[in-house]
């Protein structure tokens, strides 16, 4: 899509639970992650809520939320991500061709 995204928000339940899929995620996007103490329904709430109009700013819509973790990047996990994903691309071409 082109978007250069350097910061990703979400909520610290669900998949994000677990740490060998927070760390791939975050070397896959190569993004920061911020996780929250919320959940998706909250998430949808506020969502709908900025939607509809009922907060005057997004900042308003999010203060009460308590960040619980940052994870950054690292660059020799997001080398490997990249390798196994292009090794990966590369052999599924090789199956439909």
């Amino acid at each position: 899509m082109g978007l250069d995204i350097e910061t990703i928000r979400v909520g610290k339940a669900n998949m994000f639970l677990s740490p060998v899929f927070r760390e791939a995620f975050t070397n896959t996007t190569k993004a920061v992650v911020e996780l929250y103490h919320t959940q998706g329904s909250q998430g949808a709430a506020i969502g709908a809520g900025l939607g509809a109009g009922i907060f005057e700013a997004r900042d308003d819509a999010f203060s009460g939320l308590e960040k619980v973790e940052t994870i950054e990047p690292e660059n020799n996990l997001v080398k490997q991500y990249s390798d196994a994903y292009n090794h990966w691309e590369e052999s599924l071409k090789t199956l439909i061709s």
